[in-house]
């Protein structure tokens, strides 16, 4: 765990860092990002020991950083720079040991381990051991620099910037490999980026610096619903949220009054509420709430009057818990088939509920008002009601 508390950090008597305070917890993506010349990379610097603290204090794992001794640091923290950061005049091999070299590794145990790192990151050490930076490609001297950064197991790694110099490609497969391998390894990365896209690919969570304070730390999905300012809203940009479609819930956007009849009516009941309300179907819930099923219209006309709804209540419809995902809705639904999605709990207690126009007017970015006629069901009734 890498700790922060009222750090400040000034170049020259001006300050970059002013006060910052934040926890990063073990085995978490963490990104941390904004304009340039907020402070970030200062930020990310001072983990390693690159830059003295001004004031506060910051700590790994509960010891304060400026004690932990400069060969032991490989152990703690790797590091990661644009374009790998690599030696041009070391091999391969040689870049990939100098931390174990530092952290006083066996010659045996580095050769073993070089080899290790370096099919770990895709790359067949019989091709790539002996070569030098020059003749690497760049997605490959920043596999190199990973490896490197990995070498001596540390349990966090550093990343600054580390695919801005690269064609989008190589940058997007290198994005699927790096949270594949901190997932698999299990280690603390903590991220600097100025793109917005990659840091909600990327992290757990976000870390928007602002004139060397904090303006915002959470969840992307946090983040994108709820900024806390409007440096933070014109940052990620005002429909950012709309083309990440994970992080829209059912609960999110469904509308919370449905019409509902209690099984316990008949169908008589249940025709003059449709008819009332212009809608084809009824939610039938118990006496706590709980969803039982849908009565439609068209299965209960001609029916005798003085039935019980729950004769005809039908298991014909396609429920989502609140937390389900658009993407996960918009895979699900058949949109030749018209009527009404429940938003349930997971007891199946109505929350709210969706239409395919409410569906179809978050997907193009617009809003349906909360009471438009004839959406409650999301189909009017016929005339002959």
């Amino acid at each position: 765990m890498i700790e922060f508390e009222d750090v400040r950090i000034a170049y020259k008597d001006k300050p970059v860092l002013d006060g910052v305070s934040l926890t990063i917890h073990d085995r978490e993506f963490f990104v941390l990002i904004g304009s340039s010349g907020c402070g970030k990379t200062t930020l990310l610097k001072s983990i390693n020991k690159l830059l003295p603290l001004r004031g506060g204090s910051l700590s790994i794992d509960g010891i304060p950083v400026e004690q932990i001794k400069v060969q032991d640091l490989p152990k703690k923290v790797g590091y990661v720079v644009q374009s790998g950061g690599l030696f041009p005049h070391l091999t391969v091999e040689e870049n990939i040991a100098l931390t174990m070299q530092i952290a006083r590794f066996s010659k045996e145990a580095i050769r073993d381990r070089v080899d290790k790192m370096l099919k770990m990151v895709n790359l067949d050490p019989e091709i790539y051991r002996g070569q030098y930076p020059s003749q690497l490609s760049g997605g490959q001297q920043q596999r190199v620099g990973i490896a490197r950064a990995f070498a001596a197991n540390p349990p966090i790694v550093l990343m600054d910037e580390p695919f801005s110099a690269l064609d989008p490609m190589t940058r997007a497969e290198l994005q699927n490999e790096i949270h594949d391998l901190q997932t698999k390894a299990q280690k603390t990365v903590v991220f600097v980026t100025h793109d917005m896209d990659e840091a909600i690919k990327l992290a757990d969570r976000i870390c928007i610096i602002q004139d060397g304070k904090v303006a915002q730390c959470d969840t992307p999905e946090n983040i994108l619903k709820h900024p806390a300012n409007q440096y933070v809203t014109e940052f990620i940009g005002a429909n950012r949220l709309w083309a990440n479609p994970e992080y829209i819930r059912a609960a999110d956007i469904m509308r919370r009054r449905p019409f509902t009849i209690s099984k316990g009516r008949t169908v008589i009941q249940a025709l003059q509420i449709m008819r009332h309300n212009s809608v084809d179907s009824l939610l039938v819930l118990d006496k706590g709430q709980t969803l039982l099923g849908v009565v439609w219209l068209e299965e209960l006309i001609g029916k005798r009057e003085a039935d019980p709804i729950e004769y005809y209540i039908s298991d014909d419809y396609i429920a989502v818990e609140g937390e389900t995902s658009l993407k996960e809705i918009i895979a699900t639904i058949d949109y030749d088939v018209s009527g009404i999605i429940p938003v349930i709990q997971h007891d199946r207690k109505l929350l709210g509920y969706l239409t395919k126009s409410i569906i179809l007017a978050t997907m193009s970015k617009q809003f349906v008002p909360e009471h438009t006629a004839g959406e409650r069901s999301g189909v009017i009734c016929p005339a002959t009601l």
